[in-house]
Formats: C-alpha cells, sequence, structure tokens
C-alpha cells in the first residue's frame, strides 16, 4: 500500500474530508488530493497530515510491502 493511499483510508475511517484533514494538517486541499491520487509530496506535508490523523486516532507504520494502517477511532457521545 502506498502512502497516499493509506492517508485516503485513515481520514475516511475517520469520518473527514479533504477540506478538513487539509485545513487541520496546514495543507493545501489540493495537494492532499494529489497526494490521495498517488501523487507525491514532500516529507513535511506528509508528515502534517499523519500527525493531523494521529489526532483522530490514525496511525500507521512502514513495513517492507509498503506500509500497514492502523485506526482507533474514539466513539462519539
Amino acid at each position: 500500500m502506498k502512502i497516499g493511499e493509506v492517508i485516503a483510508r485513515a481520514r475516511r475511517a475517520a469520518g473527514l474530508k479533504q477540506k478538513e484533514l487539509a485545513a487541520a494538517a496546514g495543507v493545501h486541499v489540493q495537494t492532499l488530493k494529489r497526494l490521495e491520487g498517488g501523487g507525491g509530496a514532500g516529507y513535511s506535508t506528509v508528515r502534517a497530515l499523519e500527525k493531523a490523523l494521529g489526532k483522530a486516532g490514525a496511525s500507521w507504520t512502514e513495513t517492507d510491502d509498503g506500509f500497514e494502517l492502523r485506526v482507533s477511532l474514539k466513539s462519539k457521545k
């Protein structure tokens, strides 16, 4: 799994729209769309998205085959 796919899956699992995640991470929504679509992004962009998704309970680790996604979402009361 590529990092863009991991971010897209984590975003959807967290119930966030692209615009919401981009705003939370401080990146342009077009950058997020490009990354999720298979394009590249800089290290700082990926780390900003990772931090924003981490606050929503999503994280991932790099493996030999790509990335492994873990999502632990808080229940909404």
